[in-house]
């Protein structure tokens, strides 16, 4: 029988509109909403086993995980094999290598390399990647803490 693990990756919060030129926006950092997204996240995955977390090394990576993370008492390890310009082959060889229980941060260019163009990867939001011998499957998503919804209700 084969070992299953799974891990967890996650898009960065929200950075505001993109800048000008690929160069500035590499700069970008977490706006208003996406700190919030960032703190809340620490109570939304607070049911999750999470004991090493990576990211890419643009601001708007690294700002989304340190409140995970100092609430841990984990470092955060950046690898530019997360950033938005790595190949697929330098994402997945990074990502198969480290180990279950990890939190990855990424942006929608490693989503959309990983899971294809049409698959759901909000800002803030999290897929379950479930390790199957070298390979990950999306097995389950979860959606960003601002947007979780407990039932719409309106004034009468």
């Amino acid at each position: 029988m084969e070992e299953r693990g799974s891990m967890l990756l996650l898009r960065h919060a929200s950075a505001g509109q993109r800048l000008s030129s690929p160069d500035v926006d590499r700069f970008r950092r977490l706006d208003e909403s996406g700190r919030s997204v960032a703190r809340q996240l620490v109570w939304a995955l607070a049911d999750r086993e999470i004991t090493k977390i990576v990211s890419s090394p643009l601001p708007r990576c690294v700002e989304t995980v340190v409140p995970l993370a100092e609430s841990r008492g984990l470092a955060v390890e950046q690898h530019w094999e997360l950033g938005p310009d790595a190949s697929l082959d330098d994402l997945l060889t990074l990502l198969v290598d480290l180990p279950d229980t990890t939190l990855a941060c990424t942006h929608r260019e490693g989503f959309e390399k990983l899971l294809g163009w049409d698959a759901p990867c909000e800002k803030g939001a999290v897929w379950v990647m479930e390790r199957s011998g070298s390979e990950l499957v999306p097995t389950l998503y979860l959606e960003p803490p601002s947007v979780v919804r407990t039932g719409q209700r309106q004034a009468v």
